[in-house]
């Protein structure tokens, strides 16, 4: 399997097999739930759901969750921390200098590590477990104009593309200069060097993506044919429900918990 963690991984499971548009639906679903959740309980049983579902279900293998687990639990990890440093209250947990930890700072910050969490992971199993072409036919399927649909094809095309021209750009940094054991201030620099290098990597492509779009007629006719034709799944309007049922018990539950 591929070291990039922002490409589809084809594993033909029973999550690889929904519909495209049954599983954009059902990270709207996770995202809409999540922000009306209000413990850390239900967000963490959420969490927990996606995690298992995403190794037992989806069989993406463990490797590359650990690969994204910065992205997914890192980010969220400062932001938690953030908000557990700078939010005000009354019951102090403990004091780093300046900055103090309370209760009520704990539970925001617990609420926004969730929240982020979440909402990373439930876009992570949309790039890992559908194929962007399906998606594409599918939007146009719901009435979306197939130059639309198709800007979102190029967007989540390119995902993996820019993380493969960083990795390359790291590894030759690396080979010339050693930058895992440079200096902070060195470091920086390089990921300067880095942005620069994918800027105008990135710029070229799309030039060369644009010509090649021109050169083919794109856009000169209203509708577009495709090979294959979209279609609604029992998985995947399986997964809605179970995971709209799951939303709607955590809400409940919480509620008369309160």
């Amino acid at each position: 399997m591929s070291e990039n963690t922002l490409q589809y991984i084809d594993n033909n499971s029973i999550v690889h097999r929904a519909d495209a548009l049954s599983k954009l639906a059902w990270v709207l679903i996770v995202v809409i739930f999540t922000f009306q959740f209000q413990s850390a309980a239900a967000r963490g049983i959420m969490l927990a759901s996606l995690l298992i579902l995403a190794i037992v279900f989806a069989r993406v293998p463990l490797a590359a969750i650990l690969r994204a687990s910065p992205l997914i639990f890192g980010v969220a990890l400062l932001l938690g921390i953030f908000h557990l440093l700078i939010t005000p209250g009354e019951t102090i947990l403990f004091s780093f200098g300046p900055l103090t930890a309370t209760q009520e700072g704990l539970t925001k910050g617990l609420e926004f590590f969730f929240r982020l969490a979440i909402m990373v992971m439930a876009s992570f199993m949309l790039i890992w477990t559908t194929d962007i072409r399906e998606l594409m036919v599918g939007l146009v399927h719901l009435g979306i104009p197939y130059r639309y649909a198709f800007a979102v094809f190029m967007a989540l095309r390119f995902l993996p593309i820019v993380q493969q021209e960083v990795d390359a750009v790291k590894a030759a940094h690396a080979i010339r200069g050693r930058a895992s054991s440079s200096p902070i201030r060195h470091r920086f620099r390089l990921w300067q060097r880095y942005l620069f290098t994918v800027i105008v990597n990135g710029l070229r492509k799309a030039e060369s993506t644009a010509l090649a779009i021109e050169s083919r007629g794109f856009g000169a006719y209203p509708d577009r044919t495709y090979v294959k034709e979209f279609r609604w799944t029992a998985t995947g309007i399986l997964l809605m429900l179970l995971f709209l049922s799951l939303g709607i018990f955590l809400v409940f539950w919480e509620r008369q918990g309160i």
